[in-house]
């Protein structure tokens, strides 16, 4: 076993290709599913914010280091 973080950690790349991939299906199926109008337009809003906040989660993570070990990360409280 290594000592480096995790893929599936909460800080970890894989975490974000899996949640980022789940929406993607959900975005697949309610283009496939529902009939074009506003419901379908919701849906897709709603989509994309969770993916927005994926992304954005995953930005934070990794500008503040929380993947990272202690010696590697910027100091941001100094």
């Amino acid at each position: 076993m290594s000592k480096g973080p995790s893929r599936m950690a909460p800080a970890g790349t894989g975490r974000m290709i899996v949640a980022l991939a789940v929406l993607g299906i959900l975005a697949l199926l309610v283009w496939r599913t529902i009939d074009p109008g506003k419901i379908q337009q919701l849906a897709f809003v709603l989509l994309a914010f969770f993916a927005f906040r994926v992304l954005i989660g995953w930005q934070r993570t990794r500008k503040m280091g929380y993947g990272q070990p202690e010696s590697e990360r910027d100091r941001l409280d100094v």
